[in-house]
């Protein structure tokens, strides 16, 4: 049987994006050895204090998490980076990894953000990608030199790593405070909702950052830090953030 122009054009796209999708999902896996589940990336600190109690307010702070900081800043990075490798732009990755790890307001958090990237740029290493030696490396940057050379396409990346952000803090929501599995599907379904609009936000923002010295993405979250650098000294706790 021939195949009309259309269904020719739609198995070449269902073919490009099919090649690649194992390897976003091996990036998004829990079980990627970057040691992601043992950051909660504030959250513990909040149920600790009792802001977050239950899936309502773990739905809430979640969410403003996600829509008020990744999506403001890591996102918008993870774009620029990706478009910066595909032009091998190692000036600009290296300017981007240090905006980073300058936007990060406290110290678990840039802790956080330089151990898993270093881990994922020693996977990347093993796995025989051809990687860019950066130092204090962020997840962020890594994942998106992961993600060019493995040719997956920014948008797809950028769900992808929103999703994973997702399901490791509802990972730890589950655990910590606690919440029953069928509760904790509820609210990670709806925040799922969340991604497609922010992704493309995020894509909005990175075309019109300009050049690094007129960078200006990302927000201040006073009480994130405040709460992230308590949590520091915090003595019974379960996560390094």
């Amino acid at each position: 049987m021939t195949l009309s122009p259309f269904s020719r054009s739609m198995a070449h796209i269902t073919n490009t994006a099919m090649s690649s999708l194992p390897r976003l999902l091996q990036l998004c896996s829990q079980a990627l050895p970057v040691g992601a589940y043992a950051y909660s990336q504030g959250l513990e600190s909040a149920i600790h204090q009792k802001t977050v109690v239950d899936a309502q307010s773990a739905g809430e702070w979640i969410s403003g998490i996600f829509n008020h900081g990744i999506s403001q800043l890591d996102l918008p990075a993870l774009f620029l980076a990706y478009d910066a490798c595909g032009r091998f732009d190692l000036k600009l990755l290296k300017g981007l990894n240090e905006y980073l790890a300058a936007s990060r307001e406290s110290r678990e958090l840039l802790l956080e953000d330089v151990e898993m990237g270093r881990s994922l740029y020693r996977l990347l290493s093993t796995l025989g990608v051809d990687v860019i030696d950066i130092p204090q490396p962020s997840y962020v940057v890594q994942f998106a030199i992961a993600g060019s050379r493995w040719g997956i396409p920014a948008g797809d990346l950028a769900t992808g790593l929103s999703f994973s952000w997702f399901e490791n803090q509802i990972a730890v929501a589950t655990k910590s405070i606690p919440l029953g599995q069928s509760d904790a599907q509820i609210v990670l379904s709806k925040l799922i909702e969340l991604i497609s609009e922010r992704v493309l936000k995020a894509q909005q923002i990175a075309e019109a950052v300009g050049p690094p010295d007129q960078w200006h993405f990302g927000q201040s979250m006073p009480a994130l830090a405040i709460m992230s650098s308590q949590h520091e000294v915090l003595e019974a706790r379960m996560y390094r953030s």
